[in-house]
């Protein structure tokens, strides 16, 4: 008699485990509460282009996405990123290119930092104080902008980190943990004193990271037509033998015990915390404790007679200390060869961040103006979208704020006492990428088939 499992959330972490349980001989139930699979990995359409409303890239120097592509026969059609320049960082009215050989943020070639214009003369200087100075006291867990700005100072770690890590993680980088946030960096400053250092040394091994000096490898995979085809291909793996329930919100554990051998939450931490409070009040605690922040998107198609310079990036980053709503400009059509078209461009414009939720009071059609005209501080668009769609991720991104790691240790060892059949899986545990999140799906399900069988 196969084991059974039922898997608690529909988007990729949860149909990975799924996927994976399925693979491994067990009969697979899988409950969604939305209409829809995915999560935040979703198409929709733009004028007449289906384009990506999550994410519309993976890391190309981690394993798991790529791994996962093979395996549902997408590999072949993994296509990178073709814009000549990576991003721009916009700084008073200026767009300055992402500084060549930078390692999230960090800069590891300080001639050529200086070179790029974006940080001043004095700003540099206090960057070298890094490559000299005796080691920053760290006890425990840190945030990312408390270590770079004891290394680098405030300009690079305002003007540079904190619009790459902040981010890609809707983050205060003085609330991110240094060790669950940016694991690279900790692995850098873990080899001695200097951050820029430590990074050199470890660059080659890393792969590439947006900024970084070597062109020869990809350092992120799409799809044409949307990265949302990896859930296509999920779903329709496991619609051959699983059971799938769109629509159906769990909002207690206690009907799904006697039909399952396990169970896989593969949901934001508040639902999880939800569903556990019965079973493990300590658990559901700390689960409760880890916050979220809101985004929102606009993606606009505009005539290409009406965007007055070259589309020659991938896009801007915004930082945060210029005080602007808008945290990224990416031009899609440069960025990606499926969507460039002759007589128009695809834009997409980003909001929100921990702390900041002022797109949350506006209007769809307030939101598309009013980052509109927060990017034509940098770049002339003086003509109206030809179409837009605006997509709100609300309570969306974890945030890994320092002790992250520390906690996440804790609710797996409460959960192996308390609950030793149930498994967490998703964004709020080891990673908020696409790979990290396949990842711990596939490792849920490993930890189940080698417990249980």
């Amino acid at each position: 008699m196969s084991r059974r499992a039922i898997v608690i959330g529909g988007g990729i972490a949860g149909l990975c485990a799924a996927y994976d349980l399925q693979q491994g001989g067990w009969q697979v139930e899988v409950y969604e509460a939305s209409p829809r699979w995915g999560g935040k990995i979703v198409s929709s359409p733009v004028g007449d282009r289906l384009v990506d409303a999550g994410p519309d890239t993976f890391l190309a120097r981690v394993a798991p996405g790529r791994q996962l592509c093979r395996e549902l026969g997408l590999e072949a059609e993994l296509t990178s990123p073709v814009a000549p320049v990576p991003a721009y960082v916009a700084r008073n009215g200026t767009l300055y290119p992402l500084p060549p050989a930078s390692v999230l943020g960090v800069p590891t070639d300080l001639d050529a930092l200086a070179r790029s214009g974006l940080i001043s003369p004095a700003g540099v200087e206090r960057a070298r104080f890094d490559l000299g100075a005796t080691a920053t006291p760290i006890n425990g867990d840190i945030s990312v902008g408390a270590l770079c700005r004891a290394r680098l100072g405030d300009e690079i770690t305002d003007w540079l980190v904190d619009p790459l890590l902040g981010g890609i993680n809707a983050s205060d980088i003085d609330q991110l943990s240094l060790r669950a946030g940016a694991p690279l960096l900790a692995a850098a400053i873990d080899r001695g004193p200097s951050l820029i250092t430590g990074l050199t040394q470890l660059r080659p091994t890393a792969g590439p990271t947006l900024g970084s000096a070597s062109i020869s490898e990809p350092v992120f995979y799409g799809l044409p037509g949307g990265i949302a085809r990896i859930i296509d291909r999920l779903v329709a793996a496991l619609e051959r033998d699983a059971t799938l329930h769109l629509d159906s919100p769990i909002r207690s554990l206690d009907d799904l015990s006697p039909r399952a051998d396990a169970v896989v939450i593969a949901t934001p931490a508040h639902n999880a915390a939800q569903l556990l409070r019965p079973i493990s009040p300590a658990v559901s605690a700390e689960l409760a404790a880890i916050e979220y922040a809101s985004v929102a998107q606009a993606v606009v198609e505009i005539p290409r007679r009406g965007v007055e310079r070259e589309l020659d990036a991938s896009g801007i980053l915004f930082p945060r200390v210029d005080g602007r709503m808008i945290t990224a400009c990416t031009w899609l059509s440069s960025k990606w060869a499926h969507y460039h078209r002759p007589d128009s461009v695809l834009l997409r414009l980003s909001s929100g961040r921990f702390g900041d939720e002022r797109n949350a009071s506006l209007s769809d059609d307030a939101l598309v103006d009013t980052l509109l005209d927060e990017l034509r501080t940098v770049v002339v668009v003086n003509a109206a979208p030809m179409a837009r769609r605006v997509q709100r991720w609300d309570n969306a991104f974890p945030q890994y704020t320092p002790g992250h790691g520390a906690r996440v240790e804790r609710i797996v060892a409460m959960l192996g006492s308390d609950a030793p059949t149930i498994r967490l899986a998703g964004a709020p545990y080891q990673g908020i990428g696409v790979p990290a999140c396949i990842q711990s799906g596939r490792d849920s399900a490993r930890s189940l088939l080698d417990a249980i069988g």
